[in-house]
């Protein structure tokens, strides 16, 4: 089950996807024309290289059109696309495909009409069959040029402002306090390269300890991250906050002295 789940890669670009498509084509095409597998080479025609191509051009076409509503879907499950999906669309391919190539071999190649008998054996034979030697290429080609996005991981969190374009992505270790300062926030937390930065949002500290229920009050201005605190200096009345990383200062009230240092020793 836990593989079923795992993530993989999906190909959302339709230009790779009419790639992948045409790559499968000229494959497919190749196996039809000149390995001539199902007794091909007894095949005659005037344009028997054309007819035999059309087999090709169809799988193209195919795959183009079920990559379209795979991207609906790749979309409603939120950009995580699994093997239990992959799998699942590899069959609705096969299905989907052997369809349209019976119909084309009936109709267009052979000239013959269409049984419910003969639509079977079309996919329980040749379809079948093809399987093996058509999707492990098809799934290759799919993962190499497919992308992963992959979920924050558990200590991510997002603040958001009230502003359009106010979303900060952080880890949990790297926040070190939020401070309120009228209508906006400070937002000091330390970047990649282990500097101290801060940005400024429009919002209110109580709707940032929705977004940040780890955040814990120090100050009616500030609200800070325990476990980046290295030390208090002073004693209640005129007690500071100092930091694991830079040379960050923050003032801790009275009112909260006792609970900080419970937390903190």
């Amino acid at each position: 089950m836990k593989f079923l789940n795992r993530q993989i890669h999906f190909v959302l670009s339709t230009r790779k996807k009419a790639l992948i498509g045409l790559i499968l084509c000229i494959y497919l095409s190749f196996i039809v024309i000149f390995l001539q597998p199902f007794d091909t080479s007894q095949f005659e025609a005037d344009n028997k290289v054309l007819l035999l191509s059309g087999y090709g051009i169809l799988i193209l076409v195919v795959f183009v059109i079920q990559g379209s509503f795979e991207n609906i879907w790749y979309l409603r499950v939120g950009k995580v696309w699994s093997v239990r999906h992959e799998v699942i669309t590899t069959i609705l391919f096969c299905l989907f495909a052997g369809t349209v190539l019976y119909l084309y071999n009936r109709l267009i190649v052979n000239l013959t009409g269409l049984t419910l008998a003969t639509y079977w054996r079309f996919l329980s034979r040749t379809i079948l069959y093809m399987i093996p030697v058509f999707c492990p290429p098809m799934i290759y080609l799919r993962q190499q040029l497919g992308e992963r996005i992959l979920r924050l991981p558990k200590t991510s969190m997002i603040l958001t402002g009230e502003n359009k374009n106010e979303i900060l992505s952080i880890e949990k270790e790297e926040l070190l306090y939020v401070r309120a300062v009228e209508n906006y926030i400070e937002i000091c937390f330390v970047d990649k390269n282990k500097s101290v930065i801060s940005k400024i949002y429009r919002q209110t500290l109580s709707n940032v300890c929705q977004q940040l229920p780890f955040l814990v009050k120090c100050h009616r201005s500030y609200l800070v991250n325990v476990n980046n605190i290295k030390d208090i200096i002073g004693n209640t009345q005129a007690a500071k906050i100092t930091f694991l990383i830079g040379e960050k200062e923050i003032p801790l009230s009275k009112t909260y002295y006792k609970q900080i240092k419970e937390k903190l020793f």
